[in-house]
């Protein structure tokens, strides 16, 4: 193996990713004791499917403790309404195993083609899997019981993990204010460091990726639900776009700002943190713009000592139905694709009459990503965590089950394996469902029934019921409309260019102070890196060749190369111009 294989480099940045940073811990311990609470909460009260109430947790929860709140809340509001709406349709279907397949095929296509075109995401995909867990639970249950056993279990399932994370972040979590104010002591941070040229490139590059949006949407809700008093969220909300002008403005080329005025304005730059971070504002004098870079940086220095924190911005607007949602086949095979690897699974260990492989229908709604390189990079991770998981939960049966006699006991157990696994799952996308794998697979391995469990034999259904799922989805996602990755990174790669076009049209200080196509650009010059490297995960037939990624990551490289050409300088060059068009060319040529 070489050295710049692509195995090689992807051990490398996995350990890159594995590596602690700010936030990390918390959000791990976070997590982990949740799940412990959650499995207490399941034996106690006799909560089927622990394992999986776990995994919700875990997948669900993020950083900000608003947005867990109110995910937590919609699941719950959502979970509650599919309860009311299955009970006539169960009873419609209960004698007729045909109807009751086409009900959980067409549920569950519905609800996977509302995540891949609204703004639910997730939470519509998890619908859809307990709309098809209620309807696989029907031939389990006695016909008098089935409305309240069967659908009483799934929405305790779903339910009841939302409802603690609820209640755990109202009492644990960091509210979204704090993130605001620890982003923009970051941006500052980082954008002192890029004058003096030191830092990491990676979490600069991360945090230019990152935009303002996802900030300014948990503002906005901050100023709505009236969290703060209004001065601060008037502030928070001006300086978390100040702040990312700010780092936008580093970035200009050495020749642009000397070495002294650089770390002149470091110094300053790192004085304004120190007094964000104690909560103060920034004490800078109101200076007269000199239409540079270093003008640019002062401006926002003195924009931060404001009340309204330098501006009044609002985020993006978000369609509640994606553009093209009945346009774009990709939306529909998506949700096809996923909706008959499911039913095959189902068909299958129901065939056999093997029900402790049923964690397969569950592989095809957690594994299955638009693309066939996504969803081979996510089956590959799965794998990989089913297996270090397993390992994990068979350590566990064999050497701690045996002294375990109470659930306190367990819960300490769940939290100790769940930090493992927490851990990688707060670490970047490249490998963060690898932790979720493995946090699952241990619970499923373990968590067998209403208290400690030594059965070998259900831990080994339910592995096997993963990988049974995860060789579906891969023969699905290969044979039927594979789509290749190469198809989204010539079209994302034209939008960045059409947005650097309309970029060089404004005037050298609209440039200069924009912030909006600037951050678009950047973030798919950082995402165009993920996608190039997932393309090496599809079937050989359908990869593209090595010369047309090689020329595509050329062209990443190009575009922020010309980004940088166009927002610092005063004239755009017209080789610059020119360039765009002839990339926009060639882009189309091989679409």
């Amino acid at each position: 193996m070489t050295a710049d294989s692509p195995l090689s480099r992807l051990i490398g940045q996995a350990w890159i990713d594995l590596q602690p940073f700010e936030g990390r811990f918390g959000q791990t311990w976070r997590v982990a004791l949740l799940c412990a609470l959650v499995t207490g909460t399941a034996m106690t009260f006799r909560i089927p499917e622990a394992a999986i109430s776990c995994y919700l947790v875990i997948f669900l929860m993020k950083p900000d403790a608003l947005m867990n709140c109110l995910m937590g809340i919609g699941l719950i509001g959502l979970a509650t309404f599919v309860l009311f709406v299955m009970i006539p349709i169960i009873n419609a279907s209960i004698d007729s195993p045909v109807l009751r397949l086409a009900i959980m095929f067409g549920a569950s296509y519905v609800f996977l083609f509302l995540s891949s075109t609204t703004p639910l995401g997730e939470q519509a995909a998890i619908v859809g899997l307990i709309v098809a867990f209620i309807m696989t639970l029907v031939t389990d249950v006695p016909i008098g019981e089935i409305a309240d056993k069967g659908l009483m279990a799934a929405w305790k399932m779903a339910c009841m993990p939302m409802a603690l994370m609820v209640l755990f972040n109202l009492l644990f979590g960091i509210p979204p204010q704090t993130h605001a104010r620890n982003l923009v002591v970051s941006r500052l941070t980082a954008a002192a460091d890029a004058l003096e040229d030191r830092g990491s490139d990676q979490v600069l590059q991360e945090l230019l990726a990152e935009g303002n949006d996802p900030s300014l949407q948990s503002m906005l809700l901050v100023r709505l639900l009236h969290l703060v008093p209004k001065a601060q969220s008037t502030w928070l909300n001006g300086a978390i776009d100040t702040s990312y002008r700010l780092l936008l403005a580093a970035q200009a080329p050495a020749e642009a700002i000397s070495r002294g005025e650089r770390a002149e304005l470091a110094a300053s730059i790192r004085a304004a943190a120190d007094r964000i971070r104690r909560k103060d504002l920034p004490e800078v004098s109101e200076t007269a713009s000199s239409g540079d870079a270093a003008g640019e940086i002062r401006s926002a220095l003195a924009g931060l000592s404001r009340p309204d924190g330098g501006g009044t911005p609002s985020p993006a607007s978000t369609p509640l139905l994606a553009a093209d949602a009945f346009t774009n086949p990709t939306h529909q095979r998506y949700a096809l694709k996923t909706s008959l690897a499911a039913m095959i699974c189902y068909l299958i260990y129901t065939g056999i009459q093997w029900d402790g492989i049923h964690t397969a229908l569950i592989t095809c709604y957690v594994a299955a990503l638009g693309t066939t390189g996504e969803t081979v990079r996510k089956l590959t991770l799965r794998i990989v965590g089913c297996l270090v998981g397993a390992a994990l939960g068979c350590a566990a049966l064999l050497f701690v089950m045996p002294v375990i006699t109470s659930v306190g006991a367990l819960m300490v157990l769940v939290f100790c394996a769940v930090m493992i696994g927490a851990w990688v799952s707060t670490g970047p996308e490249r490998i963060s469902y690898c932790g979720v794998q493995i946090a699952l697979a241990f619970l499923l391995t373990t968590l067998n029934g209403f208290g400690p469990s030594f059965e070998f034999s259900q831990a080994g259904d339910r592995i096997m019921g993963i990988l049974l799922g995860i060789v579906v989805i891969y023969v699905i996602f290969t044979q039927f409309w594979p789509a290749s990755i190469v198809g989204e990174i010539r079209e994302t790669l034209g939008d960045a260019v059409a947005r650097l076009q309309r970029l060089s049209g404004k005037p050298a200080d609209e440039r200069l102070a924009e912030t909006e196509e600037s951050a678009a650009v950047l973030r798919i010059v950082q995402d165009m890196k993920e996608k190039l490297s997932m393309a090496s995960f599809e079937p050989r037939r359908e990869r593209a060749s090595a010369e047309t990624l090689a020329r595509y990551d050329a062209i990443r490289q190009e575009v922020e190369t010309l980004w940088r050409e166009i927002r610092f300088s005063r004239d755009v060059p017209r080789s610059t111009t020119l360039r765009l068009a002839e990339i926009d060319r060639d882009l189309g040529a091989t679409a």
